[in-house]
């Protein structure tokens, strides 16, 4: 009986000493995050007030200064009409403020890695990932899982979450430790909310055109998505070569989305107050790949484009219509992708390589399982060139 409680005083030091060390340890990265996010602010400070002395491609500073910017007197007469029924659909009195083009709203990186993709010649996909502040752990899962760069060698896969301000101070020391962990975290100079995700979504666009240009294709996903990687790169990708200005997603075509007045997805009255579906071409966001060479047009049609906060329709629609020549091709929901993982998960396990699902949303309780069955699908024991299809 004494042997036992010894062992179990013993037991309880181990567990003391372990959690003091990791408080610590905490506290201690916690300085080092508000460290450097007081450094931070005040170069933001100083980048303010001498923004015309910044050399941003230099690379004698992290902060980035936003891409030239395309002005109305530049633009051809086709483009200057779009613009303008756009806004006409809009009715928004404050179009009249610069601050209302998204183009000109994100505003400075917060957080930014200017070198994420600059350890290889070419990137074959970045992933560009919608986050909110709080979802740690579904960005260590894709970390760890889809996104992780030696499951897929000799691609060349690349990460990074974009995020917008918390005003949580705990939570912006975590993010600064997070960040100064795996520095492949983008934030942008703007509240992290449900209606500014476009917002962040232009914000992805203006990064991968500043800092990862040497990229072939962008993946956009939300962080509640599993991408079947393998089957994106050794089935989807032989499809995809060779194409310019294209988009790939489950696609809305225009005139058959109806605009609605009430729920989550409530649109103005006053906006397009005459048309009862959208009048664009536009993609379901929670995944969406585009060719890399779309992302400097992109960014520059949101700094004219005025504002619109239904993301999908803003980023994948509303923009490509500006920018004009747009090729889209429709990976069809409950064919290539879906929002029920159960699908997913059956489809794999009865056709293996041949299911031609590569991303779901994903609950998280079935998430690990499976990646476990996907990675266990293509491992090399079960897995070979004649299984390369897309179906």
């Amino acid at each position: 009986m004494a042997l036992r409680t010894i062992r179990k005083m013993k037991l309880n030091l181990l567990v003391t000493v372990v959690v003091a060390v990791n408080v610590l340890f905490f506290f201690s990265m916690s300085y080092q995050g508000i460290g450097i996010f007081a450094r931070r602010a005040q170069q933001a400070k100083y980048a303010q007030q001498n923004e015309h002395r910044i050399d941003v491609e230099s690379g004698k500073t992290r902060e980035s200064t936003p891409l030239p910017t395309q002005t109305v007197t530049t633009l051809s007469p086709v483009v200057r009409r779009k613009i303008q029924i756009i806004k006409e659909d809009l009715n928004d009195s404050s179009l009249t403020n610069d601050a209302y083009y998204p183009g000109k709203r994100v505003g400075k990186y917060i957080m930014v890695n200017p070198d994420l993709c600059r350890d290889a010649n070419k990137i074959d996909v970045i992933i560009i990932v919608h986050t909110a502040p709080a979802n740690l752990d579904k960005r260590q899962r894709i970390r760890d899982s889809f996104a992780k760069q030696s499951n897929f060698l000799p691609f060349q896969v690349r990460v990074a979450f974009l995020l917008g301000l918390t005003s949580n101070k705990t939570l912006e020391r975590v993010l600064w430790f997070e960040h100064t962990t795996y520095n492949d975290t983008v934030m942008g100079n703007f509240k992290d909310d449900y209606h500014n995700l476009t917002l962040k979504g232009v914000m992805g666009y203006r990064w991968i055109s500043e800092h990862c240009a040497n990229s072939r294709f962008v993946l956009k996903i939300d962080d509640d998505v599993l991408i079947n990687m393998y089957k994106l790169l050794y089935s989807f990708l032989n499809h995809m070569n060779g194409k310019r200005k294209s988009i790939f997603c489950n696609l809305w075509h225009k005139n058959t989305m109806p605009i609605l007045r009430t729920g989550k997805w409530r649109v103005d009255p006053h906006v397009f107050s005459h048309k009862q579906t959208f009048p664009y071409d536009y993609c379901s966001g929670f995944v969406v790949i585009m060719t890399s060479d779309l992302m400097r047009p992109l960014y520059e049609a949101a700094q004219t484009t005025p504002f619109f906060w239904i993301d999908d329709v803003y980023l994948f629609g509303m923009l490509p219509s500006v920018v004009g020549g747009v090729t889209y091709y429709n990976y069809a929901l409950d064919k290539n992708m879906t929002l029920n993982d159960k699908v997913a998960i059956n489809c794999t396990t009865q056709q293996g390589p041949r299911c031609p699902i590569f991303a779901t949303f994903i609950s998280n309780q079935a998430y690990w399982p499976y990646w476990e069955l996907i990675k266990g699908i293509y491992s090399p024991e079960s897995w070979n060139v004649e299984n390369k299809l897309v179906t």
